[in-house]
């Protein structure tokens, strides 16, 4: 009788603490930059602006990259650009772009802010701490082979 083979799918536990973070920030962050983040009213007519509006749409963007980068990792997708180490460096400067570009369009729309921008204010957050520990995991990478830096020969 043949051993059953395990079944290829997706387990949580394999995942490091930053990819669980960055993938389900940036996937909230992505749904709540649908919502208002800014809301006016004037003689009974309401209107509001979502995260796209303005400098804002820069931060959306970020949260894609980083979540399409995130998806790619755990589907286990071979991409070809760089090594881990610079990859996990791009992704925590992307986390910390979004984090940047959430708090500027916070402050240049700052006159109406409505509850979408609070909860994009702490998914940003949650993202940069992501962006954080993924930075720190490419700290602990052995960086690719290349050159040595010491100077002198090589045999």
């Amino acid at each position: 009788m043949a051993t059953p083979q395990p079944r290829p799918g997706f387990d949580l536990s394999r995942m490091s603490t930053a990819t669980k973070i960055l993938l389900g920030g940036s996937l909230l962050y992505l749904i709540d930059s649908f919502l208002p983040w800014n809301r006016i009213c004037f003689a009974g007519f309401c209107a509001s602006a979502n995260l796209w509006n303005g400098v804002g749409f820069i931060a959306a963007l970020l949260a894609i990259l980083i979540l399409i980068m995130e998806l790619l990792d755990v589907a286990n997708v071979e991409v070809n650009i760089g090594d881990a180490r610079s990859r996990a460096m791009i992704e925590a400067g992307l986390a910390g772009g979004v984090l940047l570009f959430t708090i500027l369009k916070v402050i240049i729309d700052s006159e109406a802010l409505s509850f979408g921008a609070w909860i994009g204010i702490i998914l940003a957050l949650v993202i940069a701490y992501g962006g954080y520990l993924r930075w720190t995991e490419a700290k602990v990478m052995a960086p690719p082979p290349g050159p040595s830096t010491t100077g002198g020969f090589t045999a």
